[in-house]
C-alpha cells in the first residue's frame, strides 16, 4: 500500500456523515507512521474533508503519514455493512496500527409495491427503500405488509454459525390473502377439503393459482366458493363473508324401508336428507304399507319456525291395516258359491240376499231375474286423530249369476282405500263416491272377513 500523507488533504473533522455511520466518533492518537487495517480485508478506506467530499485511501491496508496538529477523519466501509467513522490525531507515544472492524450489517430492503410497508421487529420502518441495520451477535425479523397481500417475513441474523445476510433483497408481493368471515360465526371453513378455520380464515393464494373455500354447518347447504389469483380473473377481495343461508335436514324413519317422498316424488327410504332452499317450503311424506302416513312441512321463511338439522319420525300402525285381515286371495276377486241341486233359485237367491243384508243395509242394484246384486258403498274411516294423515275404505258386495246346470253365484267383495295424494289436495277425506280418488286394497275389513264363508255354508 503506498504511503498517503495528508499534509496535501489539508484533512479537518467533518461532522456530517453517513446515515448508517457510527455516530459515535472516537479519536485515535497515532504515531507518525500509522497503518490502518480494515476486517474484512475487502473493506475500502476514505478519508472526508471538510466540505463533505471524500478520498479512497486503499482497500483492507492503508499506510499513513501523519502531521501533527491535524484531526484526520477516516470511514471505513463495504456494501452490506454499517460503516464505522473515526477520528485520528497525532500524538507521542500514539499507536502505529489499528485495526477497524465493521460489525453490524446493513441490508437494503425494496418492495413492491413500492408503497409497502416494512416493519422490524415489529416496529414500523417507513414506506419505500430501507437500510435495515443488524447489530453483531443481534438479529432482526423483517415483515413486508401490503392490504390484500400475505405478509412477507424474513429474518436477518448476525451472529457467528449463521448465515450472513444478503446485501439487498427486493421483497415482492405476489400471494393473495383474503380475510374471510362465515355466517354462522360457529361454520367450518375448509380450504381445498381440509379444515383451515372456524368462523373466520386469512386465506392465502399463491401467484397463479386457485383455491376453493368451503363453509359448513350443521342444518345448512354447505356453500363453495372459489377464488383465483391470475391475470386473467378479476381482481380479488381484501376481505368476503360468507353467509349460508340454505338448510339441510336429516330425515330418519324407525322403518328402514319406509318410503321418504319430496314434493311428492320419491326421494329415498329410511333416511333422507331435506334441502329448503331460503324463502322456500317443502313437503315431506312418509309412508310404507300397514302404517299411517306421516307428513312435514318444511319452511326457511323468517316467520316460520326454524328448519331442524335433524327429524327422528316414529311410525305408527295405521288403524286401517290393524282392523283389517290380509285377504289378497279374496279382495276384489270373484267367488263361485254353488248351491245345493236340492234348494230351488227362489229359496236360494232369497239366502244370498239374506246374508248380504246381515253385512250390509243397503243395496244399490238388484234383480233376481238375471242374479245380479250391487251394494252401496260403506265408508270407514281410520287415523282421524289431530296430526294424522285420514284414510278411507269403502267396501261393497257384487253378486252375479254364475250358472244354472248346477246352480251357482259369483260373489265379489271390493275393497278400495282412498289415496294419500287425493287427502292432501282436498285438505279432506274425498267424498265415497269419487272413484278416481280410491285404489283397490289388498285386505278386507274384519266385519266383511265372513261373508263368502257363510254363503258357502248355507248354500251348501
Amino acid at each position: 500500500m503506498k504511503l498517503v500523507n495528508f499534509l496535501f488533504l489539508t484533512l479537518v473533522l467533518f461532522t456530517a456523515h453517513h446515515s448508517l455511520a457510527q455516530t459515535e466518533l472516537k479519536t485515535v492518537f497515532t504515531a507518525k507512521d500509522f497503518n490502518l487495517k480494515t476486517t474484512p480485508n475487502s473493506a475500502d478506506v476514505y478519508a472526508i474533508n471538510s466540505n463533505g467530499g471524500e478520498t479512497k485511501l486503499g482497500t483492507g491496508l492503508v499506510e499513513m503519514h501523519m502531521e501533527k496538529g491535524i484531526n484526520y477523519t477516516i470511514e471505513v466501509r463495504k456494501e452490506g455493512y454499517q460503516p464505522v467513522r473515526k477520528i485520528y490525531a497525532r500524538e507521542k507515544g500514539g499507536v502505529e496500527e489499528e485495526m477497524v472492524e465493521l460489525e453490524n450489517r446493513i441490508v437494503k430492503i425494496n418492495t413492491f409495491p413500492a408503497d409497502a410497508r416494512i416493519f422490524a421487529d415489529n416496529v414500523s420502518v417507513s414506506k419505500g427503500p430501507q437500510e435495515i441495520l443488524i447489530k453483531k451477535g443481534q438479529s432482526v425479523t423483517v415483515d413486508i405488509k401490503y392490504p390484500g397481500f400475505k405478509t412477507l417475513t424474513q429474518v436477518y441474523y448476525n451472529k457467528a454459525g449463521a448465515d450472513a445476510p444478503e446485501i439487498s433483497h427486493l421483497f415482492k408481493m405476489q400471494d393473495r390473502l383474503i380475510s374471510l368471515k362465515s355466517i354462522p360465526s360457529d361454520a367450518t371453513i375448509l380450504m381445498d377439503g381440509k379444515k383451515v378455520g372456524v368462523g373466520a380464515y386469512d386465506a392465502v393464494i399463491a401467484k397463479d393459482n386457485c383455491v376453493n373455500i368451503q363453509i359448513e354447518h350443521a342444518g345448512f347447504v354447505s356453500l363453495t366458493k372459489t377464488y383465483c389469483n391470475k391475470e386473467i380473473e378479476s381482481e380479488l377481495p381484501m376481505s368476503d363473508e360468507l353467509t349460508l343461508v340454505d338448510k339441510v335436514a336429516q330425515v330418519s324413519v324407525d322403518q328402514a324401508d319406509a318410503k321418504i317422498y319430496i314434493d311428492d316424488k320419491l326421494a329415498g327410504k329410511g333416511t333422507q336428507s331435506v334441502k329448503v332452499l331460503q324463502g322456500k317450503c317443502v313437503d315431506v311424506l312418509i309412508t310404507k304399507q300397514g302404517y299411517s302416513p306421516h307428513q312435514l312441512t318444511l319452511c326457511n321463511k323468517a316467520d316460520n319456525p326454524p328448519v331442524e338439522p335433524t327429524y327422528s319420525i316414529k311410525l305408527e300402525e295405521d288403524e286401517a291395516y290393524t282392523q283389517s285381515t290380509e285377504s289378497s286371495d279374496k279382495a276384489n276377486k270373484s267367488f263361485s258359491v254353488p248351491v245345493n241341486p236340492a234348494t230351488t233359485p227362489a229359496d236360494a237367491w232369497k239366502k244370498m240376499t239374506s246374508i248380504v243384508q246381515h253385512f250390509f243395509d243397503e243395496i244399490q242394484t238388484i234383480d233376481e231375474a238375471s242374479s245380479y246384486l250391487m251394494t252401496n258403498w260403506v265408508p270407514a274411516s281410520f287415523n282421524t286423530a289431530e296430526g294424522k294423515i285420514p284414510n278411507r275404505v269403502r267396501t261393497r258386495v257384487i253378486i252375479t249369476g254364475g250358472g244354472t246346470n248346477p246352480l251357482s253365484y259369483n260373489v265379489k267383495i271390493v275393497s278400495e282405500i282412498s289415496k294419500i295424494s287425493c287427502y292432501r289436495q282436498l285438505g279432506k277425506l274425498p267424498p265415497v263416491s269419487q272413484d278416481e280418488c280410491y285404489e283397490e286394497f289388498t285386505r278386507i275389513l274384519r266385519k266383511y272377513d265372513d261373508l263368502i264363508g257363510q254363503m258357502q255354508a248355507r248354500l251348501k
